[in-house]
């Protein structure tokens, strides 16, 4: 199968190249690898002041950090949860009113208008966390503005938060992260054989992980180290491209 190449920046990564890398998978910001595309939300995340700051008046304590899939939305939101004691959900019914208690924390994460999130009950929702002082983050592929809740005080609400984007990785964090990925694993990869995956897949966190955790695989199993052609098998079966 032939495969569309990306055009990626290899004079940026060469430059990667020298850096010692390290890397552990645990959820904190030790391998959190930060860069212009989510600078900004990260610096968000790190803001004690507004998780932790009580008593808001005519405010809701929160933020929306939003961007598409695979650009490390809920990695930037777990590493919120080892400071800050939060309660993670992926839709709201009526029995998560009774959760809200004075401050506590919520993450609510692929926030989006549908049946996951009723608009009356996400309305009831914040003006609780409100009244007790806890905070909120919302996690979504869409920005405020781009949301329509057909409530008029909801949609005013939600785009009076605290917002930010995050964008898909560049290549060099990408190209960062898949040597930190692949070293963890112990599957080490030449650099050349490095920018022929990287120019093959999706610019995405989500890519990498399933490409390199199938290479772990395959190599296990078939006892041999990472060739092109195993590379070319992987990214067939997976559709990575």
């Amino acid at each position: 199968m032939s495969f569309k190449l990306r055009n990626i920046n290899k004079q940026s990564i060469n430059k990667q190249m020298a850096l010692p890398l390290k890397f552990k998978i645990l959820n904190n910001k030790d391998n959190y690898l930060v860069s212009q595309s989510n600078q900004e939300a990260f610096s968000l995340i790190e803001n004690s002041i507004l998780w932790r700051k009580k008593k808001k008046i005519n405010s809701i304590p929160g933020a929306i950090i939003y961007g598409p899939k695979g650009s490390g939305k809920t990695h930037l939101s777990k590493i919120l949860s080892q400071f800050v004691d939060c309660t993670y959900l992926t839709n709201l019914n009526s029995k998560n009113l009774e959760q809200v208690i004075e401050g506590r924390n919520f993450i609510l994460d692929d926030f989006i208008p549908g049946n996951k999130y009723p608009s009356e009950l996400v309305m009831h929702f914040l003006n609780e966390i409100t009244y007790k002082e806890g905070s909120i983050l919302l996690l979504s592929k869409l920005s405020p503005f781009e949301m329509d809740w057909k409530l008029d005080d909801l949609n005013s609400r939600i785009r009076s938060l605290v917002s930010c984007e995050i964008k898909l990785p560049d290549d060099v964090l990408l190209y960062s992260f898949i040597v930190k990925y692949s070293n963890e694993k112990k599957l080490f990869i030449s650099d050349k054989k490095l920018i022929y995956i990287l120019e093959r897949l999706n610019r995405n966190f989500e890519s990498v992980i399933k490409v390199i955790d199938k290479l772990d695989i395959y190599s296990l199993e078939m006892k041999e180290s990472v060739t092109y052609k195993n590379i070319k098998l992987i990214l067939n079966e997976l559709n990575e491209y």
